[in-house]
């Protein structure tokens, strides 16, 4: 059975409360039902990715409402994460509140300095992500190694498969939103880390409320801390889970977090990466070029050094995120801060078949593991777009927009630490 079905049950739920006020004529049940049923006759993401831009959704306008989140994450997954960014529907046009921190009222610390140093004596970090902005993975993947030095134990991961990983790498069946690359690699890295893997969704049916899956995730957390008195929890989940405040989650549903606290009797630290996006973004970025943001970084007032969050009844810490280059195909942050390098390879096989996905995996992986990275060609000008990837093997595959396979290689990235890009050699 393919494990990521229940948890597109999930990602329905998830739809369903944020999109359906705004779907027009159809009963949006209805019309998500329908919609899921069709995504789920799909086998692969890229097939998933070729179904939500192609002809059947783009003439049905409910169905297109629909696709709209879904096909950013897709993008995001299959390489294009500045383009998921600008396909996601739902922006926030509005101003920025007065009495943002300025360089004369804050400092800039990067926040795995300032989240190491609070963990200390904690044993819940939550950190949450936007599902179609694979760089707010980057500071859960950063916190791996000094949480580990600190104590921490399991990683719990929203939409995490039962058994995730029973061939030892991430696959389609270890969950939905570990299909990324980016999240992919999070996951490799936790587990070279020594940390235990925590599935935390709660079983779900049909009628499902928001609370009761908010109450079911935190139920599981907190039995988890109940039952193993030494495990320190690092918590890595969607938009408003990790909130704090009563009643602010769809439907006026308290949210995760809170639920968790009120189960298990312990604080959390919670650090939002998702609610900065006033003037479609451009207030973060003013604020990233003011403080000379580089990392995920939170803002510490010059006195008392108290971490400023947007949203205090709610979250801990506001993080901000660097001023990337929001028009570049591929942005540079796909580096994972060094651990990987722009690889140039060879995309000629996909002219005239496009659209066209090419795969990279790990050498010492099967063919079902998700690809260390992968790119979705979609025209003839993104030729010369580069992977990211560590030095090591790789078995190289292209699929056209047909859906069959036009070729498959093997490459070796050497160590190239000086080099901006580098070439891959067939052995």
């Amino acid at each position: 059975m393919n494990a990521t079905r229940p948890m597109r049950t999930v990602l329905a739920a998830c739809l369903l409360a944020t999109i359906a006020p705004a779907l027009a004529g159809d009963d949006p049940a209805d019309a998500m039902a329908a919609f899921f049923k069709r995504m789920q006759a799909t086998t692969t993401p890229f097939e998933e990715f070729r179904f939500m831009s192609g002809p059947e959704v783009e003439a049905n306008p409910v169905w297109k409402q629909l696709a709209a989140q879904t096909l950013a994450a897709s993008l995001a997954n299959l390489g294009r994460p500045n383009e998921a960014y600008r396909t996601f529907p739902y922006r926030d046009r509005s101003p920025a509140p007065p009495g943002l921190p300025t360089p004369a009222s804050h400092r800039a610390l990067p926040a795995v300095d300032w989240v190491a140093a609070q963990a200390r004596h904690l044993r819940v970090v939550m950190v949450n992500e936007s599902h179609h902005q694979p760089r707010t993975r980057l500071l859960t993947l950063a916190l791996l190694a000094p949480l580990r030095a600190r104590g921490y134990t399991h990683l719990a991961v929203e939409t995490l498969a039962p058994n995730p990983l029973p061939k030892g790498y991430p696959t389609l069946d270890s969950g939905y939103y570990t299909r990324d690359p980016v999240f992919a690699a999070l996951i490799r890295e936790a587990v070279r880390l020594g940390y235990v893997l925590v599935p935390y969704e709660p079983e779900s049916g049909p009628g499902q409320t928001q609370q009761q899956r908010e109450t079911g995730m935190a139920q599981v957390l907190a039995d988890l801390v109940r039952t193993q008195p030494d495990a320190k929890l690092l918590v890595h989940a969607g938009y408003g889970h990790i909130g704090k405040e009563a009643a602010s989650q769809p439907a006026q549903a308290d949210p995760m977090a809170r639920e968790f606290m009120r189960l298990s009797g312990l604080p959390v630290l919670a650090l939002d990466q998702t609610k900065l996006g006033w003037e479609d973004g451009e207030a973060q970025a003013r604020l990233a070029r003011a403080f000379a943001i580089r990392a995920p970084s939170v803002l510490l007032a010059r006195e008392g050094a108290t971490a400023w969050s947007a949203l205090p009844a709610r979250y801990d810490a506001s993080v901000v995120l660097p001023d990337d280059d929001r028009e570049a195909l591929r942005p540079a942050w796909l580096s994972l801060d060094g651990r990987r390098q722009p690889v140039a390879i060879d995309l000629t096989p996909c002219l005239g078949h496009l659209p066209c996905l090419a795969e990279a995996r790990h050498a010492a992986e099967g063919d079902d593991a998700i690809p260390a990275d992968q790119f979705v060609m979609l025209a003839e000008r993104d030729a010369g777009t580069p992977l990211y990837l560590a030095p090591g093997g790789y078995r190289l595959r292209y699929t056209g927009g047909d859906g069959n396979t036009l070729g498959e290689r093997r490459l070796q990235v050497p160590s190239a630490p000086d080099a901006t890009t580098t070439s891959a050699a067939a052995p």
